[in-house]
């Protein structure tokens, strides 16, 4: 039962994370286009990143639970391959997210959206797709 538990948590919390970056990439280039500044929109972004940064957290606190508590022993999941690269990429996603979060999270003047910003959200989408693929294989037992 806990089992199912954890996994539905990991689950719900990397489609959360998920949505909330696609649609914070797709509102920043938006945003991005468009030359007024809206303070509205950053509004919209603080709460946009503080639900994906929530739905973060569901999924590490799930997947922390199945790796150590629940579910297949520790050692499946210690000794794969597959799973430190998972484990690696979802770190560079996150590290990569910082700073678009800290930079459309902050008030901001008449200054511009820095085209770095949208080259990190844009560089993170790839990562949504090759973090499930690495995470099927992991949990069929390839690399173990």
């Amino acid at each position: 039962m806990a089992d199912a538990i954890f996994r539905g948590l990991h689950l719900f919390g990397a489609l959360g994370m998920a949505a909330g970056l696609i649609i914070a990439s797709l509102a920043a280039g938006s945003l991005a286009n468009d030359g007024e500044q809206h303070p509205l929109a950053y509004q919209t972004f603080r709460r946009i990143y503080a639900y994906t940064a929530l739905a973060a957290l569901l999924s590490i606190a799930g997947g922390l639970m199945l790796w150590l508590a629940v579910g297949k022993p520790a050692a499946f999941f210690s000794n794969n391959p597959v799973f430190h690269a998972k484990l690696g990429l979802v770190m560079v996603l996150l590290v990569t997210l910082i700073y678009p979060a800290w930079c459309l999270c902050r008030p901001r003047g008449q200054n511009p959206l820095p085209r770095s910003l949208l080259r990190l959200q844009k560089s993170a989408l790839p990562l949504l797709v090759i973090v499930p693929v690495l995470a099927y294989l992991m949990a069929r037992g390839v690399g173990y």
